[in-house]
């Protein structure tokens, strides 16, 4: 069941020394904007999916920031996301539900990212990972 956090996404303006009340999730968002970030997205059937309504709910005030949301429709697109920090010196979080190696393999994936050490050069980029 989606929830609509319109309300609750206004305390992600909260600045230095206010006091900021929420749920865990919005905590894990405000992280994730004062990171620095450039990009934030992922596949909505992740166990995580409430961070993307958040982001959804919270597009004017993340677009304000200059931070880009895209909403993928699948794994391997929101994988292919963390392209942008392999290639170039960019802060992002992605997120996606887990998956099996046997997903990863698959010809959408392939399509998505020519990299055959993604993973590797995941790790030495500027992504964060949500597990």
């Amino acid at each position: 069941m989606e929830r609509s956090f319109k309300h609750e996404v206004q305390a992600l303006k909260l600045g230095d020394g206010d006091t900021f009340r929420g749920e865990g999730i919005l905590a894990v968002t405000k992280a994730l904007l004062q990171s620095g970030v450039s990009y934030v997205g992922g596949y909505q059937g992740a166990p995580v999916s409430h961070l993307l309504d958040v982001l959804v709910d919270a597009e004017d005030i993340i677009g304000d920031l200059g931070v880009h949301l895209e909403t993928c429709t699948n794994e391997a697109s929101a994988a292919a996301m963390l392209g942008a920090s392999i290639n170039y010196p960019l802060r992002g979080a992605v997120t996606w539900k887990q998956t099996s190696a046997q997903e990863f393999r698959s010809p959408d994936f392939r399509s998505t990212s020519d990299h055959s050490n993604f993973f590797r050069q995941v790790r030495n980029s500027g992504c964060q990972f949500l597990i």
